[in-house]
């Protein structure tokens, strides 16, 4: 499943503008460059040492009853650095998106691409396939496993000695089509108030994407 810059984020909207410095704090390029491939590195464990790097502008919106609402005083643009670690000129294998005031991780992706299934895994995802071609309870014990995994997953990277509140499936993903690999969202909020949204994929347990959900407030 390829996952757009959902920064929809739930809350933004993306417009790719380009600024001229304006006076205010920036930590620039450079540094930018290097908190994207650290997030990058550590939670894909991945090794990349370059990557593009791009100075834009979100635009981001207040919601009022789940819905968007544009041209109201709280909504506003801020600055950000696109690190983009391409695979080719079209493939992006791994990106962040990093706050350019303060240098917090807003989002970081990695492409399924990048996924090499092990043969037990394989074998794993091809025996779900074949024994239950509609969405029921096999695929429903699969995401209690793989809720339980991302909650382990956060435990080991992102708490920070901040204890979890709560894990949540987004439901973003509809129970329609049945393919030997799937992907789920959560979203995790840790008693400091930090919300965060990720991805993991079944059957490999690998994170896909890691969101800052509040990092624009």
């Amino acid at each position: 499943m390829k996952r757009k810059i959902n920064l929809a984020l739930l809350f933004i909207f993306c417009c790719t503008i380009f600024l001229s410095g304006c006076g205010q704090r920036d930590i620039g390029e450079s540094k930018a460059k290097e908190i994207g491939l650290a997030y990058i590195n550590k939670y894909f464990g991945a090794d990349e040492t370059e990557a593009e790097v791009t100075r834009e502008q979100l635009e981001y919106f207040t919601y009022k009853d789940g819905l968007a609402v544009s041209g109201g005083d709280a909504d506003g643009t801020r600055a950000v650095y696109h690190v983009r670690v391409a695979n080719s000129e079209t493939i992006t294998r791994y990106e962040a998106w990093i706050v350019a005031d303060s240098g917090n991780l807003l989002y970081c992706n990695q492409s399924e691409l990048n996924i090499v299934l092990t043969d037990e895994q394989k074998e794993q995802a091809n025996i779900l396939f074949t024994e239950e071609r509609n969405w029921g309870e096999k695929h429903e014990d699969a995401l209690k496993r793989l809720k339980a995994e991302s909650t382990l997953w956060v435990m080991n990277n992102l708490m920070e000695d901040e204890p979890i509140l709560f894990v949540a499936e987004t439901g973003e993903n509809p129970r329609v089509n049945v393919t030997t690999t799937f992907v789920e969202s959560y979203y995790v909020a840790m008693r400091n108030g930090t919300i965060y949204q990720i991805a993991m994929q079944w059957p490999s347990f690998q994170v896909l994407q890691v969101s800052m959900l509040n990092e624009m407030n």
